[in-house]
């Protein structure tokens, strides 16, 4: 994991308090996941993700990657 952002991004959240992820924002994520060598409780532990929540964004983001299936819009509860 060698090219962790450092920028701090304001996330809105519902009156539940579940955090609105950006679509782009949870792909980016999942990307350096792939790209770090950790496990993914690992790297959900150490950005500080919940790991259901990191397993869900894992598999939305490759329902996406799929040519069969319509892409993602809009932002993503978690």
């Amino acid at each position: 994991m060698t090219s962790m952002n450092k920028q701090a991004i304001v996330l809105k959240s519902d009156r539940a308090g579940r955090v609105q992820t950006p679509v782009g924002r949870l792909i980016a994520v999942v990307r350096e996941y792939e790209s770090s060598g950790l496990s993914g409780p690992r790297f959900a532990a150490l950005t500080g993700i919940n790991y259901q929540t990191f397993v869900t964004w894992r598999s939305k983001v490759s329902v996406k990657r799929s040519p069969f299936t319509r892409s993602l819009t809009g932002s993503v509860l978690c």
